[in-house]
Order: structure tokens, then C-alpha cells, then sequence
């Protein structure tokens, strides 16, 4: 349930983030759905990451922990950062337009922004970062939140702290020039994200979803998430720290209503889950689920080089209308997952161990744990 639930969270990123590049083109209907999708898609990995996290792992020293998350993590961050960075020796053709691409000074000024900003060669591995300090944040703090309740204050008390301390210092805001700067493995947005993480624990540890759930309740949990997510996702009307967007927009820490955005999460987060439990197993499904990692890295093709060109050559050819927009956006999500099995299948076939699963033995690299 968990890997199927993980690739239509991922599913969600790649229609969210094609269906970006349809509403800065002034699509109005664009701009509803990508608020509609960013309400709640990525808040629910942590949520998944949270059910899945072994508490067990608390009880290993900090040095043996640190050491999976870094190879598991960050050393996959670094590899992929690295592929991409060679793409625009051959694509550099308007995929980054605020990088002189590829020159000496546009290598430089992205390292600079990948290291203290925003990855700029492929932006959505910024995940990658943000889950490691979540997990960093959950080896510090869990030991204290042993109990259920306390699992719900502490998130309840994360979720305050991280809200107020994000929304004050704004620290990351390109729209006020802030790319740059305090956003260290954007450990300040991570504060406020682990609140779902222990969310996630929570559902697990009550056995939420673990059991066989009857048709009969999944089916109507489906229907009602995604008509209060529907009826209440535009009701947040901020205060965003990125008011560009008016969106919540998780990679500023840009959230909204402190209420709403919560809700909205949480129960989109809930239908997600509600769905798959209603979907059948499917190995090529679950397959995919269990390598979003690679998934994330690889949406940065689409992201960078191929999103803008579909959707400036669908803003000219086609009807601006919502079901139009959907549409298009729909094809284009199920045709960039295909397109991503035979490189899934590569890095995971053969660089395992590079692609963040550091345990893995062979056929290229001996597991490094």
C-alpha cells in the first residue's frame, strides 16, 4: 500500500510541477489545479516516511545513523546532481535561464546555489535534502515522544514552532532575493515538516491503513478527502511568504493559513492513502513506488527540458478550459512515468548503491554498508 501510495504522490509531482509551467503562461485554470495538487502532494511523503521510519533505528549510535543517511540521502543527491550537470553541455538551450549555461561562471554560480540555496541543475532533488533533515530532527527529538500522545503534542508543538519561525524569518524567498543564504539542507523548513512525519508514526503505530480496509469505508474515505481537500484548498489565502505563487509551496516554506494548510494536507494525505488501498497490487506499480528517490531526481528532465516546450506548444494549440488542462496534463504524467522505466531500471538495476540504497551488492559497486 505504502509503494503505491508513494508513486501516485510522485505521480502528483510530475503532473503538479508540468501543470507550473502551463500557469505561469497566465493559465487561470492551471494555477487553480497546481493549487489544488501542492496543498497536499508533498506533505504526504513525509507522512508515508513517517509510517515507514523503524523506530528501532533510534537505538543505533549517532555516527552508524548519520552514516545510512548520508549514503542513502546525500550521496545520491551528489550523484544525480552530478548527471545533470552534464546535460547542459548538450541541452543547455533555454532549461536554465538563470544560469549561463554551460560556461565556467554558470557551473560556479550553480554549485554555489545547490550548496547554500536551491539545487539549481535538477531543482526537484531538493527533496532529498529536506528528508534528510527530517530524519536528522527525528533521531534528535523521538527519543523524548516515546508515548501516542506525546507523538501528537510533539507534532502539534513542531508544527507551531516551524510555522512561526518560517513565517517571520522567511529565510528562502526568490521573490525577495533570498536564493542564497541560511537554507542548509533547508534544515529551517524541516522543523515544521516533521510534524507530519510524526503523523505518519502515528497512523502506523495505530494501525491506521495496516489492516485490510473494506471497500465499502475506502471507497467513501476517497470520495469525501478529495471533496473537502476540493471545497477547502482555495479557502487558504495565506499569509505566503512566496505570494508569487499564492500557493503553498513547500521548497520556500511558503504555507499559508496556519490552519488550513494543515487540514488540507492531512486529509488529501488521507485520500491518497484511502486510494490506495482501493488500488490492486501491481508489480510494475509497486516496483515504481519503491524508487520514487530516482523518480524525483529523474522528473528534473521533464522539469527543466521538456515541461516548458510541451506546455508553451499547449497554451498556443489548445483551449485554455480546466478539462483541457487536465487532460494534457494527465497524458503528460502517465507518458513521463513510461518514459522513466528503463532509467529507473538502470540506476537501480546496476548503480543501486548510488541511487540510495547503500546495502545493495553489485553488479557494478560492492555495497558500501
Amino acid at each position: 500500500m505504502i509503494d503505491i501510495a508513494r508513486l501516485y504522490a510522485m505521480a502528483l509531482v510530475f503532473y503538479g510541477h508540468f501543470i507550473e509551467r502551463i500557469m505561469l503562461l497566465e493559465n487561470p485554470a492551471a494555477a487553480a489545479q497546481y493549487k489544488f495538487v501542492y496543498s497536499f502532494h508533498l506533505l504526504l511523503f513525509f507522512v508515508l516516511a513517517g509510517y515507514v521510519a523503524r523506530e528501532s533505528d533510534l537505538a543505533l549510535g549517532f555516527g552508524r545513523y548519520l552514516k545510512y543517511r548520508v549514503l542513502s540521502r546525500l550521496l545520491p543527491f551528489v550523484f544525480f546532481t552530478a548527471v545533470f550537470m552534464v546535460l547542459p553541455i548538450f541541452f543547455a538551450e533555454q532549461a536554465f535561464p538563470q544560469l549561463q549555461l554551460p560556461s565556467v561562471d554558470g557551473y560556479l554560480t550553480g554549485l554555489l546555489n545547490t550548496t547554500f540555496g536551491i539545487p539549481m541543475f535538477c531543482v526537484p532533488s531538493w527533496f532529498i535534502l529536506m528528508i534528510f533533515s527530517v530524519e536528522m530532527v527525528h533521531y534528535a527529538a523521538f527519543r523524548f515522544l516515546k508515548s501516542n500522545a506525546k507523538i501528537l503534542i510533539g507534532a502539534a508543538l513542531f508544527y507551531v514552532v516551524g510555522y512561526w519561525l518560517n513565517l517571520e524569518l522567511d529565510i528562502v524567498n526568490p521573490a525577495k532575493g533570498r536564493v542564497i543564504g541560511w537554507n542548509y539542507l533547508f534544515i529551517h523548513e524541516a522543523v515544521t515538516i516533521y510534524a507530519f512525519y510524526l503523523l505518519g508514526i502515528y497512523l502506523r503505530r495505530t494501525k491506521v491503513f495496516t489492516e485490510k480496509v473494506s471497500p465499502r469505508i475506502a471507497l467513501p474515505g476517497l470520495i469525501i478527502s478529495f471533496l473537502i481537500v476540493l471545497f477547502t484548498y482555495n479557502l487558504n489565502t495565506g499569509p505566503f511568504n512566496f505570494s508569487y505563487y499564492d500557493a503553498v509551496v513547500i521548497i520556500f516554506a511558503s504555507h499559508g493559513h496556519f490552519l488550513w494548510f494543515p487540514f488540507t494536507a492531512v486529509v488529501g494525505s488521507l485520500g491518497i492513502l484511502f486510494l490506495a488501498k482501493l488500488t490492486p497490487q501491481q508489480k510494475t506499480i509497486t516496483w515504481m513506488g519503491k524508487n520514487t528517490l530516482i523518480l524525483m531526481c529523474l522528473n528534473g528532465i521533464f522539469y527543466h527540458y521538456i515541461n516548458p516546450r510541451v506546455a508553451q506548444w499547449a497554451v498556443e494549440n489548445l483551449p485554455p478550459c480546466a478539462p483541457v488542462v487536465f487532460a494534457v496534463g494527465f497524458v503528460m504524467t502517465v507518458a513521463s512515468l513510461v518514459l522513466c522505466i528503463p532509467l529507473v531500471f538502470f540506476f537501480d538495476r546496476y548503480l543501486p548503491q548510488l541511487s540510495g540504497k547503500p546495502k545493495r551488492n553489485g553488479p557494478w559497486l560492492r555495497n558500501f554498508i
